[in-house]
């Protein structure tokens, strides 16, 4: 398990997962989680108190290969 920066830019994010995973094998995956306060007064009103989510982010081999087609796939298979 690596720590990632909370500074990091998405496209260092990415470089350095193209490089873990062409060591590890592309058949893998990277996951990076983080755990994000939710600040609004609206949310605060209703449940008395502030709201936390964890937001799961995963990168594969294949979600780093451009799509064309704009789903976040390649069009390549």
């Amino acid at each position: 398990m690596v720590r990632v920066p909370d500074e990091i830019q998405l496209g260092n994010l990415a470089r350095k997962a193209a490089g873990a995973l062409t060591t590890a094998g592309f058949e893998h995956r990277i996951d990076i989680f983080r755990d994000v306060e939710v600040e609004d007064p609206v949310i605060r009103k209703i449940l008395g108190q502030t709201h936390g989510v964890r937001v799961r982010i995963t990168i594969t081999a294949e979600s780093l290969l451009l799509a064309k087609n704009g789903k976040g796939r390649s069009a390549r298979k």
